[in-house]
C-alpha cells in the first residue's frame, strides 16, 4: 500500500462543490501517465485509461467528504455552521475542525453543538475569537467550508485510520489501478472517475456518466456496521474479512447476473467476499444505474469501522484485495462478458 499516497487523499479537505484539493491529486496522476482528461460541468474527473474498441466500462468513486459550510458570525464570534452531508451526530459535538477561507488559508477551531435529545444542533465553531471583527480579520466568511482535522494514522496490524475514508478509499483505489494498469492490453475501454457531490444527492454520478456513457459500471464506495465489535452473522461489513459486494440499498438493486459473475471472479482469486446490503443510504451507483437507457451496475468496496464521522478505520488487506478485485474484473471484461450481463432472456 502507498500510505503517504492514501494520507494525502485523506487529509486534503473536500466537501460537495470544493472537491479541488482531491481533484489536483488525481490530476497530477494522470499526468504522470500522459492519460486525457475530462471534467463534467459539476467538476468530476473523468480519466481514460486506454483506447479500445470493446465495450466502455466506468470506474467511479466520489471525491467529497461529509463536513459542514459557514453560514453566518454572530457578533460575539462565533461561526455558524451547516452540516453538509449526513454528518453523524456524536460527531457535532466538541470535534476540532479545519475552515478553509476562499484564499484557501487554513484555520483550526473546535466544532460544538446544542444537543436535544437525540439531535444535536446551532452548530458553531469557535477559533477563540471575541467578536465578528476577529473573525472576519482572520479572513473566514459565510460559504468557507469546514472539515473534521483528524490526521491519518497508521495503527497496529495493517490498520489505518483517518477522516474522508468515505470516499477516499474508492479514490485510492482509481488511482492504484491507473497505475497498474496503464500500459495493461485490455478489451474494454476504462474510465476513471472520481465524481464530485455525492454526499449532497449523487449528483456528480448522474452527470460523469452521462458524459462518459459506459456499458457497464463499478462504482466503488464504504460502509461501516453500527456496532462496530459485533462480529456477528448480521455483521457483513467486518474489516479483515475482504471486501463488500452490494447487492442492495436504498437506491438501487444490483442485475443479480452482474453480481454472480463478480462472485465467480472472487472466488477464482481466492478473494474472500461479504455479500451486503444496505437498509438506509444509497450510492452514486443510485444515479449511475439510472443513466440512458439504464446501466448495469454493481457497487464494491472495502468495509469500515465508524463513518460520516471525524475518523474512520479501515483494514489495509481489505483494500489491497478490493484491487485485486477489481484489476480482475477489468481485466476479464470483453464484448462477450457485456453481451452475457444484459441478455435478459432466460
Amino acid at each position: 500500500m502507498d500510505v503517504a499516497l492514501l494520507k494525502a487523499l485523506c487529509e486534503a479537505d473536500a466537501i460537495a462543490a470544493a472537491e479541488q484539493e482531491v481533484r489536483q491529486i488525481i490530476l497530477n496522476e494522470a499526468d504522470n501517465f500522459g492519460k486525457p482528461v475530462l471534467f463534467d460541468g459539476l467538476g468530476s474527473v473523468l480519466i481514460r485509461l486506454n483506447e479500445s474498441r470493446g465495450p466502455k466500462i466506468m470506474v467511479c468513486a466520489h471525491m467529497d467528504e461529509v463536513g459542514f459550510i459557514v453560514r453566518s458570525i454572530t457578533s460575539t464570534g462565533g461561526i455558524d455552521v451547516l452540516p453538509i452531508g449526513n454528518v453523524r451526530m456524536a460527531a457535532r459535538e466538541l470535534q476540532t475542525v479545519r475552515i478553509t477561507t476562499r484564499k484557501g488559508d487554513k484555520i483550526s477551531g473546535l466544532l460544538e453543538g446544542e444537543r436535544q435529545g437525540n439531535e444535536v444542533g446551532k452548530l458553531r465553531v469557535d477559533i477563540g475569537a471575541r467578536s465578528a471583527k476577529e473573525v472576519e480579520e482572520a479572513g473566514i466568511a459565510p460559504g468557507d467550508r469546514v472539515t473534521f482535522a483528524t490526521a491519518f494514522a497508521e495503527l497496529p496490524r495493517n490498520q489505518v485510520m483517518g477522516k474522508a475514508f468515505d470516499d477516499r478509499l474508492g479514490c485510492y483505489l482509481l488511482i492504484s489501478l491507473l497505475r497498474e494498469l496503464h500500459q495493461t492490453p485490455l478489451d474494454a475501454e476504462i474510465w476513471l472517475v472520481a465524481s464530485s457531490s455525492e454526499e449532497v444527492g449523487l449528483r456528480g454520478g448522474h452527470t460523469a456518466t452521462r458524459k462518459v456513457n459506459p456499458d457497464l459500471a463499478i462504482v466503488l464506495d464504504t460502509a461501516c456496521w453500527a456496532k462496530n465489535f459485533d462480529y456477528g452473522h448480521d455483521n457483513h461489513r467486518q474489516t479483515g474479512a475482504g471486501p463488500m459486494l452490494v447487492i442492495h440499498d436504498k437506491s438501487m438493486m444490483a442485475p443479480p447476473k452482474l453480481t454472480a459473475w463478480v462472485e465467480d471472479l472472487a472466488a477464482s482469486n481466492d478473494i474472500p467476499l461479504q455479500i451486503d446490503m444496505f437498509s438506509n443510504g444509497g450510492t452514486d451507483g443510485g444515479a449511475v444505474h439510472l443513466s440512458g437507457t439504464g446501466i448495469p451496475t454493481v457497487v464494491i468496496g472495502p468495509p469500515t469501522r465508524h463513518g460520516h464521522c471525524a475518523a474512520s478505520i479501515a483494514d489495509a488487506n481489505d483494500i489491497a484485495l478490493t484491487h485485486q478485485l477489481l484489476v480482475a474484473m477489468l481485466t476479464h471484461t470483453n464484448a462477450e462478458t457485456v453481451a452475457h450481463l444484459t441478455d435478459f432472456r432466460c
